[in-house]
């Protein structure tokens, strides 16, 4: 199936070497929320070219699958397999419409599901209910956690906010639930463009309620420390203070109706900038 993504391979397997942020803010906080994966079976939605499903079989993973609806994502990433061998697999389905047709039989098969920079893709309330309807439908009847890196609901759109950063990030105004915005990043001597939707914290949570997850919590990226030394705290600054994206966790119980209660506060807006930090919450690790 076509994606919007086909044609930035490249793009994103390089961005790890070329935009210091992914890997001294991005990967520590995802894989630092992520946590210890040794003998745990990982489906990633959204793979892309598989970066992180590498990444989590190289940490101990039992079973690590990318699932993704890009074909020329997953053709590069069985390649690269079929070269290293991890023991890593990759299915090519689209998670947000998941039909008997499309979707590999997943059921109750993960201990955890993971997704980086996929729910902003997701351009309709039905996609992204989707989206973390797979989630939960990979995991055991009896519970499991789905952990993603996913756009924050407060994102700068400030000219020149995340350009240090190797990116710009623009959306339409006025902002309101499935906004669509734009990603320029570049990449060395490549340059990625895709479109994005804007979701609220609300809708983010709304969508896993429906899909049976009943604790949610909001956790802020932070700064390895290799890279608070080869970049010194003040490069940091401007990311950290308004980040383009936060981790979203959440945990499901058995299967039985959730309560609103049990799902943590939404990022905090308060700021009165056009662009505004969210907070941790109370159960974040």
């Amino acid at each position: 199936m076509e994606s919007q993504f086909d044609t930035a391979v490249a793009a994103y397997e390089h961005s790890v070497q070329e935009m210091p942020f992914r890997e001294h803010i991005e990967a520590y906080s995802f894989l630092n929320a992520v946590g210890d994966v040794t003998g745990r079976r990982v489906l990633d939605l959204g793979c892309g070219s598989g970066l992180y499903v590498r990444r989590l079989r190289r940490e101990g993973a039992a079973r690590a699958v990318g699932l993704d609806e890009s074909t020329a994502m997953v053709d590069y990433a069985r390649r690269r397999e079929g070269r290293e061998g991890l023991g890593a697999e990759y299915l090519v389905a689209d998670a947000a419409a998941p039909s008997a047709d499309d979707l590999p039989a997943i059921e109750g098969a993960f201990d955890l599901v993971t997704a980086v920079y996929v729910l902003p893709y997701a351009p309709t309330p039905a996609a992204l209910e989707g989206l973390c309807a797979t989630a939960r439908r990979a995991l055991p009847e009896s519970g499991g956690r789905f952990v993603a890196a996913t756009l924050n609901p407060d994102h700068s759109t400030a000219p020149g906010w995340y350009r240090p950063y190797g990116m710009e990030l623009s959306a339409r105004e006025p902002v309101g639930e499935g906004t669509k915005g734009h990603l320029k990043a570049w990449v060395g001597e490549e340059v990625l463009d895709v479109d994005y939707f804007r979701w609220s914290a609300a809708a983010h949570e709304r969508a896993l309620r429906a899909a049976g997850f009943d604790r949610i919590s909001w956790i802020r990226p932070k700064v390895s420390e290799q890279g608070r030394q080869e970049y010194g705290d003040e490069f940091w600054a401007d990311y950290l203070h308004c980040p383009h994206a936060l981790i979203l966790q959440a945990e499901a119980g058995p299967r039985t109706a959730p309560t609103a209660s049990d799902t943590s506060p939404a990022p905090d807006s308060s700021d009165g900038s056009d662009s505004s930090d969210s907070s941790d919450s109370s159960d974040s690790e």
